[in-house]
């Protein structure tokens, strides 16, 4: 399905056949058009006057609530008995609100906007939202459904994300020029040897993180692993795969070939200043590199897939990302639903949240729109929306459980240990591991 080829009216008329339950039909109703007449009926077959419909949506962050209040005038043309109230709230108090909301069987919104890291919170005990799974079935042709993959467990789906959060390698082509590294370069294996040609200069080719979990978990999930648990929900952290992603990860940094990650300011200082000639990081994360490093770097900047774990593999995986939820006491969830088929999946409505934030669709068709794709003057006249469509694709799946929160944090300490040499990457996965079943056994 081309869903960037409906209209916005669309949407909603669609929306209205999605769910032919009674008790659906004041919501629905309320999501129509007040003109749905055609065109050859006569005065006489006017449609019923359709009943108000309040919606309310928390979200975590001004770009988002830019984002919504950009829209709602068109919204409002084709739904205009339906009001929607933004409410924003900081990201850990909106979630300690809605997981209380939850406990105490009142107060939630109809819609809530919940961060990707913050998602496996919400699957402990009595999930409060709604499964989506049979209401984005329609998209799973055209949206990249390795973006619900955050929002899932155990088959369903109570989240859809705004973004597609594609992975790849920014590096100062100059610097890269000068030792040597012709990119893309096609594996890790490689790409560590070609790395070498920096020595004896004052750059590194890329840095990663000693103390953190995410840029392993970037790469682990590179290799489709499924990441720290398996569909069934069992943990698979200490199989071969992620020990031989870690034993990779620590041989470069030990070695010297990778730098560790400063922290803090001092890591986009490096970035400026050229001692690290290169990142890996979401579509997000080249933005800031852009803002931070500013005109120092213009024009010195490219990007370029990630290197594949074996020739043909995945050259790319997805990190961060917020998704949509519709929660169970919202009295209106197929309005609401309506509503975010509209921001989603609206091709000019996706272009307004990329002129807020820098978001780039999840959904194949629009990455075509040659809005994305104009040159980058930044980014050496690259066309980086072009890179971001190539690999879209190419997202692997992984899989999430109600103790993500807490395996990312034993994750974090098991990278810190192993780089440190405290602990072989083999044991100190195998020990968050045991750690980590533990944890779940007790709840």
């Amino acid at each position: 399905m081309n869903t960037s080829k409906l209209s916005r009216r669309d949407f909603l008329q669609r929306a209205a056949f999605m769910t032919m339950g009674a008790s659906a039909a004041t919501a629905l109703a309320a999501c129509q058009p007040a003109a749905t007449v055609s065109d050859d009926a006569t005065a006489g077959d006017a449609a019923p006057k359709s009943e108000p419909v309040e919606l309310s949506l928390w979200t975590f962050g001004s770009f988002f609530t830019d984002f919504y209040e950009a829209i709602f005038p068109a919204y409002k043309e084709i739904a205009p008995d339906v009001t929607i109230e933004v409410q924003e709230i900081p990201g850990g108090q909106l979630f300690d609100n809605l997981i209380a909301s939850f406990a105490a069987g009142t107060g939630a919104p109809d819609i809530a906007d919940i961060e990707q890291g913050s998602m496996s919170r919400f699957f402990k005990g009595e999930i409060g939202l709604i499964d989506l799974t049979d209401l984005i079935a329609p998209y799973v042709d055209d949206y990249v459904m390795a973006r619900t993959d955050p929002y899932a467990y155990l088959g369903h789906i109570y989240g859809i994300d705004h973004c597609l959060c594609p992975v790849v390698l920014y590096y100062r082509h100059d610097l890269y020029a000068e030792a040597g590294i012709e990119m893309p370069v096609a594996t890790w294996q490689d790409f560590a040897e070609a790395a070498q040609g920096f020595e004896g200069t004052e750059a590194a080719a890329i840095s990663l993180a000693d103390r953190s979990w995410g840029d392993y978990w970037m790469l682990l999930t590179q290799r489709g692993t499924g990441g720290i648990f398996n569909a069934d929900g069992e943990v698979i952290i200490d199989q071969p795969e992620a020990i031989d992603t870690l034993s990779f990860y620590v041989d470069q940094l030990t070695s010297g070939t990778f730098a560790v990650t400063p922290s803090g300011p001092a890591s986009y200082a490096a970035l400026t200043e050229g001692t690290i000639a290169g990142r890996i990081g979401a579509d997000w994360f080249g933005g800031f590199i852009k803002l931070n490093v500013g005109d120092p770097g213009h024009g010195l900047w490219m990007a370029a897939p990630l290197p594949a774990w074996e020739e043909g593999g995945a050259r790319t995986t997805a990190h961060g990302g917020t998704g949509y939820t519709i929660t169970r006491q919202s009295e209106a969830p197929d309005a609401a639903w309506a509503f975010i088929e509209f921001a989603l999946f609206d091709e000019d409505n996706k272009y307004i949240e990329y002129g807020v934030n820098n978001l780039i669709p999840p959904i194949l068709s629009m990455l075509d729109d040659e809005r994305y794709l104009a040159p980058d003057p930044w980014y050496s006249d690259q066309s980086i929306g072009a890179l971001y469509r190539d690999l879209g694709g190419e997202i692997p799946r992984h899989n999430r459980h109600p103790f993500f929160s807490e395996a990312v944090n034993l994750l974090s300490n098991a990278v810190t240990e192993a780089v440190a040499g405290d602990k072989n990457p083999a044991q100190a996965l195998e020990d968050m591991a045991q750690e980590l079943r533990e944890t779940i056994d007790k709840g």
